[in-house]
C-alpha cells in the first residue's frame, strides 16, 4: 500500500482501539498517579528528567507485563516492595481494564505477581502466561507474537527513539533478520533452516537405509537354500506320516483283540462279583432264619399263660362309673348351695339382735325427740323375738337336709374309687390280652416267613454253584489278555516314537517356514528400504536443487517488494523533515542509504537533528508498512512517540505539524521538552518533578 493510499485508509476505518485512562503505583519516578488520554494527540511535556518516559514504560508494564530480559528493578520505584499498574482502554467500543502488579520477594528479586483483566463487568484473574495470551489475542495480533513478547507494539506504536537509532546503526545481517522476524518473514529463513536440517537428515537416512539394503542379495541366496531344505524335510515328514498310518492300524488291531479279551475278563469279573452278593445275601439269609428261630422261641414263651378279659365287663363298669359321677357332679353344687343358705342364716340372726339391744338401751327417739315407752320396747322385742325362732327353725332344718347330703356324697366317692379300680384293672387285662394276641398273630406270620426264607436259602446256594462253575470257565482269560497288552503296548511304543519323530520333524518345518516367513518379510523390508532410498535421493535432489531455491527466490521476491514499498515510504516520511538536498533509500540489507545529490553520506557524520529525522522517518516508516501487512490488528489507529524532536532544529520542528498531519492517526501520545510542540497538538499534560512527579 502506497503512502497516499495508506492516508486514505487511515481517514475511511472505524475506531478499533484507544488508550482511556492508566493509573500507576510506585512505578519509577511515580508513588501515585492517575492520568486519563484523550482522543487525538496529546503531548507529555516537561523538562527532561521530569518523568515523562517513566508513563510510558508504566502503560507499557500494564499491557504486557515484565519483558522477557527486563529486570523489575528498572520499573520498580525505589524503597518500595511492590509496584501496581492498571490500564482503562477501549476496544471496539467495550472497555477493557488490565491490572497488573511486581513484588519483591524474600530473597530480594522481583517478580510479577498478579493479572487481573476485566472485560465489561467480567472480572478475571490469570497467571501471566494466559494473561500475555489474552492480551496478544485482544489486540487481535499474530499468534506466533505471543513468543516474541511486545516486538510487533514496539514497532507499530512505541519505539523509544534511541532503540531505533540503534537498528539503524546495527549490523546489516542482525538487522535484517530482526526485520525478518517483525514482518513474519522469518518464517523463510527457518524453512531455509529446516531445509537444511531435513536434508541432512535425508543424507544420513540414506546412508542407513544404504547399509540395511546392502544384504538384500545375500538374504535371498539364503532364502533359496532354506527353501529347498524345506522340500527335503517335507519329502522326510511325508515318509514319516505313511509310516504313522501303517502302525496306527496295527494298534487298532491289537486294541480290538485287547477289546475282545477285556471282556471276557469283565466277563468274569461280573461274575466273581455276583457271586460275592450272592454268598452275603445267602449269609444274611441264614442269619435271619437263625435270628427269627430264637424270636419265635421267646414269643412262645410269653403267650404261655393266658389272660381273662371280658369286654363286656370291662364295659359294664365304665358305665356304672359314669353314672355314679354324673350323681356326684349333681349333689356337689346343692351341698354348696345349703352351705351357703345356712351362712345366710346365720347373718340374719345378727340383725335383730342388734335391733333389739339397740332399741332398749334408748330413751328418746331419734327422729321425733320424743320418749320410748316401755310397751313399744316390748313389742318391739316380742317381734324380734318371733323373727329370730323363725330364722333357727329354718336354720335347723337346712343343717339336717346338709348332714344326709353329705352322707350321700361320700358314699358316692367310695363307689366311684371301687369302680375306677375295677376299670383300670380291666383296661390292663386288656393290654395284655391284645399283645398276646398280636404276638400269635406275629408268630403264625413269622412262620410263613421263615419257610420263604428256607427256601430262598436252598435257592440261593443252588445258584452260587452254577455261577462257580461259570467262573471257572473264564479263568483262561486273563493270560491272554496279558499277553495282547503287551503286544500292544510294544505298538503304542512304536507309535509315541513315530509321533516324536514326527512332530520333531514338523517342528523343524513349521521354524523353518517361519524362517523362511521371517527371510521373505525382510527381503520385502529390504526391497521397500531400496524404494525408500530411491525416494530420500529424488527428495534430496528435489530439496537441493528446486525447494531451497523457490524459497531463496520467493523470500528474495518478496523482500524485494517490502524494501521497495518500505524505501519509497521512508523517503517520503524523511523528505517532509529535512531539506531537498538530501534523499534517503534502501539498500537490500534496510540500511538507509542517505545521499547529497551525487554522492552518499554516512550515517555517523550526520547531525544530530539529521540522525533523528533518518530514525523518525525509518520509524514511522515500519509502522506504516506493518498495519498495512496487519490490517486487523488493534493498534493501529494509537502511536506513541518519545523524544521524536531530539537534536532537530528550529525549522524541522516546525515540520512536525505536517508529520502530525499525515499520520492521521485517532490517538497520538507523544513526549517532549520542546514548548513549540505544545502547539501542534490538540492536548497538553505537563508533567513536573517536585519530589514525586505530579501532573498538572
Amino acid at each position: 500500500m502506497g503512502f497516499n493510499a495508506w492516508l486514505c485508509h487511515k481517514t475511511n476505518q472505524k475506531i478499533k482501539m484507544l488508550f482511556k485512562k492508566l493509573h500507576i503505583q510506585n512505578i519509577r519516578s511515580y508513588e501515585d498517579l492517575t492520568i486519563e488520554f484523550p482522543q487525538g494527540s496529546v503531548l507529555l511535556a516537561g523538562d527532561i528528567g521530569s518523568g515523562k518516559t517513566s508513563i510510558l514504560l508504566g502503560l507499557q508494564f500494564a499491557l504486557f507485563g515484565l519483558q522477557p530480559g527486563q529486570k523489575g528493578a528498572s520499573i520498580l520505584r525505589q524503597g518500595t516492595d511492590n509496584a501496581y499498574a492498571c490500564l482503562e482502554m477501549e476496544v471496539e467500543e467495550t472497555t477493557i481494564t488490565l491490572e497488573r502488579t511486581i513484588k519483591k520477594s524474600s530473597s530480594g528479586g522481583i517478580t510479577q505477581d498478579s493479572n487481573v483483566i476485566t472485560i465489561g463487568t467480567l472480572r478475571e484473574e490469570l497467571s501471566t502466561s494466559e494473561m500475555k495470551e489474552r492480551v496478544i489475542r485482544l489486540l487481535n495480533y499474530p499468534k506466533e507474537f505471543a513468543k516474541k513478547s511486545n516486538l510487533l507494539y514496539k514497532f507499530t506504536v512505541y519505539t523509544p527513539q534511541e532503540e531505533m537509532k540503534a537498528i539503524i546503526q546495527e549490523r546489516p545481517e542482525v538487522r535484517l533478520d530482526t526485520l525478518r522476524h517483525i514482518f513474519g518473514i522469518d518464517r523463510y529463513k527457518r524453512i531455509k533452516d529446516n531445509s537444511q536440517i531435513l536434508l541432512q537428515k535425508v543424507k544420513e537416512a540414506i546412508k542407513i537405509k544404504e547399509v540395511l539394503a546392502s544384504e538384500l542379495n545375500l538374504l535371498k541366496e539364503k532364502f533359496t537354500l532354506e527353501n529347498e531344505k524345506k522340500v527335503i524335510l517335507a519329502r522326510e515328514t511325508n515318509n514319516l506320516n505313511l509310516d504313522h498310518q501303517r502302525l496306527l492300524k496295527r494298534k487298532q488291531d491289537s486294541e480290538e483283540k485287547l477289546n475282545s479279551t477285556q471282556k471276557l475278563i469283565d466277563k468274569k469279573r461280573e461274575l466273581d462279583s455276583e457271586i460275592i452278593k450272592i454268598q452275603v445275601l445267602l449269609q444274611g439269609k441264614k442269619d435271619l432264619e437263625l435270628r427269627m428261630k430264637k424270636e419265635m422261641v421267646l414269643m412262645q414263651r410269653q403267650i404261655h399263660e393266658k389272660i381273662d378279659f371280658s369286654e363286656e365287663r370291662l364295659k359294664a363298669v365304665l358305665k356304672l362309673l359314669e353314672k355314679h359321677k354324673m350323681i356326684l357332679e349333681e349333689k356337689n353344687p346343692r351341698f354348696l348351695e345349703i352351705s351357703s343358705q345356712i351362712s345366710v342364716l346365720d347373718s340374719k340372726k345378727e340383725t335383730p339382735l342388734g335391733l333389739k339391744e339397740k332399741i332398749m338401751s334408748l330413751e328418746n327417739c331419734p327422729t321425733c325427740f320424743q320418749t320410748v315407752s316401755q310397751e313399744h320396747k316390748d313389742k318391739i322385742t316380742k317381734r324380734t323375738q318371733f323373727d329370730l325362732e323363725e330364722i333357727d327353725r329354718i336354720l335347723e332344718q337346712k343343717i339336717i337336709e346338709k348332714q344326709t347330703l353329705f352322707k350321700d356324697i361320700e358314699k358316692e366317692k367310695e363307689l366311684v374309687q371301687g369302680y375306677e379300680y375295677d376299670k383300670n384293672l380291666f383296661q390292663q387285662n386288656k393290654i395284655k390280652y391284645e399283645h398276646q394276641q398280636t404276638i400269635e398273630t406275629k408268630i403264625k406270620s413269622d412262620s410263613f416267613v421263615l419257610d420263604r426264607i428256607s427256601n430262598e436259602i436252598l435257592s440261593l446256594q443252588e445258584q452260587l454253584t452254577q455261577l462257580k462253575i461259570q467262573s471257572e470257565s473264564f479263568s483262561q482269560s486273563q493270560k491272554v489278555f496279558e499277553d495282547a497288552r503287551q503286544d500292544s503296548q510294544k505298538i503304542v511304543n512304536e507309535v509315541q516314537t513315530n509321533e516324536i519323530s514326527i512332530a520333531t520333524k514338523n517342528k523343524e518345518l513349521e521354524i523353518l517356514k517361519k524362517r523362511l516367513e521371517e527371510l521373505q518379510l525382510e527381503i520385502r523390508e529390504k526391497e521397500k528400504i531400496r524404494e525408500q532410498i530411491n525416494y530420500l535421493r529424488g527428495l534430496q535432489d528435489w530439496i537441493q536443487e528446486k525447494f531451497i531455491a523457490m524459497i531463496n527466490l520467493t523470500e528474495k521476491n518478496v523482500m524485494a517488494k517490502l524494501r521497495s514499498e518500505f524505501s519509497s515510504i521512508f523517503s517520503e516520511w524523511f523528505s517532509m523533515l529535512v531539506s531537498d538536498s538530501l534523499s534517503v533509500r534502501l539498500d537490500e540489507d534496510f540500511t538507509p542509504i542517505i545521499s547529497n545529490q551525487d554522492y552518499e553520506l554516512e550515517y555517523d557524520f550526520l547531525s544530530g537533528g539529521e540522525r533523528t529525522a533518518v530514525a523518525l522517518a525509518y520509524r514511522l516508516a515500519l509502522n506504516q508498512v506493518l498495519n498495512s501487512m496487519l490490517s486487523s490488528i488493534k493498534t493501529k489507529d494509537i502511536v506513541i512517540l518519545d523524544e521524536p524532536t531530539d537534536g532537530f532544529a528550529t525549522e524541522q520542528i516546525d515540520k512536525m505539524r505536517d508529520i502530525f498531519e499525515q499520520l492521521n492517526a485517532e490517538q497520538i501520545i507523544l513526549v517532549s521538552h520542546e514548548e513549540k510542540i505544545e502547539g501542534f497538538v490538540d492536548h497538553v499534560i505537563r508533567v513536573t518533578k517536585e519530589g514525586t512527579s505530579r501532573i498538572s
